[in-house]
């Protein structure tokens, strides 16, 4: 008897064994829960093209949101009611402006679960927002319980989108002196300079070793023994040793002479020969000169041509045809001064962020 009533219990057993399980319960928040942030993976900038422009973010709900949201509707009036999530609160600024709040709302393009709070959510247009706008963004959730009281989550990791560097130079240059930075090409020494000034012989010559190591993929180093007597600048010496640069004299380098238009345009070409043409030296520059010729067609003659040193020509008009140095103006090139007046004032003299831009062009157009 004993034997049937165990065999008996024994099946039953088994047989509950069998049936499906129940969904695990939600297991109540703690206060750290209800705190926890939502998590931003993409933020991005739209543009219908006629005028509206908005944010979009995509937005994950941490795993143990989603089982507060079920506790709560399992156990309270609802999870709104508990003053749980109503909503995705966005905070975000626009090239450095004022922070801004909006709410979020589903992307007409992203086809969501009910109350999921995952997925694709995006702003109303925002009117001074545009498509190179650097965006900074985070966001929290949002909600009030049955009397009202007002409950928000941490904020979210913070997500920025074209970060532009903070730049000593005009605002013109900004884009593209953020290309520069973006390629590694801002040296040390201009680091948090004032790039609307004329750059010097040995800040260009930093420049032009960045665009060797960028175009070669090899690292520069300096000169066993330094030639000069008037710097120890390390990145003189590197594109002395390199062979893009020499000096003034045998033992001078002149380091804190100003540049001219043709002078960087020279030192730059330089640079291109020195990573394309095998075996090329700047004291065998000349045996190379059809060979280069042969590699670009030069545009039509600028109008101040004859201003151009002879030494530069080729490579004033490779830049001019590559669109890396351009004019300006009126078709003439402006290489150099020519008169006491005009090097008084300053006329033809390479800033440093034109340097930092025909830099990234040369990558960018060459690399």
């Amino acid at each position: 008897m004993k034997k049937r009533r165990f065999s008996l219990m024994l099946a039953l057993l088994l047989a509950v064994s069998l049936l499906p399980l129940p969904a695990a319960a939600a297991t109540a928040p703690t206060e750290a829960d209800l705190k926890t942030a939502p998590i931003i993976s993409k933020l991005e900038i739209h543009d219908d093209g006629i005028g509206n422009v908005w944010l979009e973010v995509t937005v994950q709900t941490p795993a143990n949101v989603l089982n507060a949201i079920d506790y709560f509707e399992n156990h309270e009036l609802g999870y709104n009611q508990a003053g749980y999530i109503g909503g995705i609160e966005l905070q975000f600024s626009i090239d450095k402006g004022e922070w801004q709040e909006c709410g979020l709302g589903y992307s007409p393009n992203y086809e969501q679960d009910d109350d999921a709070w995952n997925g694709i959510f995006e702003t109303q247009y925002v009117s001074e927002l545009h498509v190179e706008s650097e965006v900074k963004a985070r966001a929290r959730y949002t909600g009030a319980d049955a009397g009202g009281n007002v409950r928000c989550s941490d904020w979210s990791n913070l997500l920025t989108l074209n970060e532009k560097a903070d730049f000593n130079a005009h605002d013109w240059a900004l884009p593209e002196l953020a290309q520069a930075a973006a390629l590694g090409l801002i040296p040390d020494c201009l680091n948090g300079a004032d790039l609307t000034l004329p750059i010097t012989r040995a800040e260009f010559a930093a420049v032009s070793v960045k665009v060797y190591e960028s175009l070669s993929g090899t690292k520069a180093a300096p000169i066993a023994v330094n030639p000069f007597t008037d710097t120890k600048d390390p990145e003189v010496l590197k594109a002395y040793n390199v062979g893009i640069t020499n000096g003034t004299s045998d033992t001078t380098f002149a380091p804190n002479e100003l540049l001219n238009r043709e002078q960087a345009a020279t030192m730059l070409t330089r640079v291109y020969k020195k990573v394309t043409l095998s075996g090329w030296t700047l004291a065998t520059d000349g045996d190379y000169a059809a060979q280069f010729r042969g590699m670009f067609t030069a545009p039509a003659a600028f109008a101040d041509d004859e201003r151009i040193s002879g030494w530069a020509k080729d490579s004033v008009y490779f830049m001019a045809s590559k669109e890396i140095i351009r004019g300006i103006g009126d078709n003439t090139f402006a290489p150099r001064a020519v008169t006491e007046r005009e090097t008084a004032e300053g006329y033809a003299r390479a800033t440093r962020e034109a340097a930092l831009l025909i830099a990234a062009r040369m990558v960018d157009k060459l690399g």
